[in-house]
């Protein structure tokens, strides 16, 4: 018994060493490649949103506006009383009147004056008095000029309106109110001039620089919208920063929710395929040496666990999909008859 036990053992310290290499299943990398979509929260957002003053003082007598009624741009919200905005425009007018007289007759003295002082029938003072005093009622013309220009725009103030094309969303006086010059007469929300506002993460800021389309998904609906800004600030309790687009074609509606979302144009590996070797993030792929297939480890500094692989190598390099969790970077492996088939290898 002994001795069939030492000629067992002898057989086999005997017998050559034999390295089996490790079956893998791969596959090319164009078979598994995807450009994931990224997303990030957004709201439409209106450019113009606030109260709409009265630039006049005076008591309300009409409020055409209620809330959900759409104006245009230049048209008339709520009309004040204009009586006392009247008569100073009218008297403001006769002053104005009597500053053009006035110059008018000083004009017509000074080019008299100019003839008697060439006759050597007056002197220079009295011409210079008489210079003079046209300087002084061209000077009170134009100042009485501006003052009948603003009566005038103070009676066109008496017609509240609308600065843009908008909603209203908020009734803040009542006819038969006094109202004060700056006070508040309704609320406004400009609905033409509409931006979608998200918040791009840092971890998404490549592939979003890179995008070449976007769209927001909002109230079931998708829009298509156009990058006009990304802010160079980032918001440190978010780590995110503010992207500004506008609408290609339709539009949501002010303060909407919903989504942002883009394409990736870099192509990416299936997270799954991710490992760690030796403190570092990558995939196994495999290529043949000398007759013989070797894997290789892939390192990727950008990988993040759960995420899709960023991805650069050549899209038929043979990436290990199956039996790569056992697997070291330089082991020599056996492709399965199913792998190796697909890949078009007859052996």
């Amino acid at each position: 018994m002994k001795s069939f036990r030492a000629i067992a053992l002898l057989s086999i310290f005997a017998s050559p060493f034999i390295y089996a290499a490790k079956l893998v299943t791969v596959e090319n990398a164009n078979s598994l490649l995807m450009n994931p979509t990224r997303s990030s929260p957004a709201v439409v957002v209106s450019l113009n949103q606030g109260n709409i003053p009265a630039q006049t003082s005076g008591v309300i007598n009409q409020l055409q506006a209620n809330v959900g009624d759409v104006f245009n741009e230049g048209e008339t919200l709520a009309t004040v009383d204009c009586v006392d905005n009247v008569y100073k425009k009218q008297a403001e007018a006769a002053k104005y009147s009597q500053a053009e007289t006035q110059l008018l007759f000083n004009k017509r003295e000074l080019k008299r004056g100019e003839k008697l002082f060439k006759q050597s029938n007056i002197g220079e003072a009295e011409l210079d008095r008489m210079s003079s005093a046209v300087d002084t009622a061209q000077s009170l013309f134009h100042a009485q000029q501006a003052i009948l220009n603003m009566a005038v725009l103070n009676v066109e103030r008496c017609n509240i309106k609308s600065p843009y094309n908008g909603v209203v969303t908020k009734r803040i006086a009542s006819v038969g109110e006094m109202i004060e010059y700056g006070k508040p007469v309704v609320e406004m929300i400009e609905v033409t001039r509409l931006e979608v506002s998200a918040k791009i993460a840092n971890s998404d800021e490549k592939s979003f620089k890179a995008a070449q389309s976007f769209t927001i998904d909002a109230g079931g609906e998708q829009y298509k919208v156009t990058l006009r800004a990304l802010l160079p600030v980032i918001q440190s309790n978010a780590r995110s920063r503010e992207a500004r687009f506008v609408f290609s074609e339709n539009k949501a509606f002010a303060g909407s929710t919903g989504r942002l979302r883009w394409q990736s144009p870099v192509s990416y590996l299936p997270a799954h395929l991710l490992l760690k070797r030796e403190g570092k993030s990558g995939y196994f792929i495999a290529e043949n040496e000398s007759g013989k297939n070797i894997a290789k480890f892939i390192k990727v500094s950008s990988a993040e666990e759960g995420r899709p692989i960023l991805f650069n190598a050549e899209a038929n390099t043979q990436v290990v999909t199956d039996g790569r969790h056992g697997l070291s970077d330089g082991d020599e492996v056996e492709l399965t008859k199913s792998s190796a088939k697909a890949h078009g290898d007859k052996s």
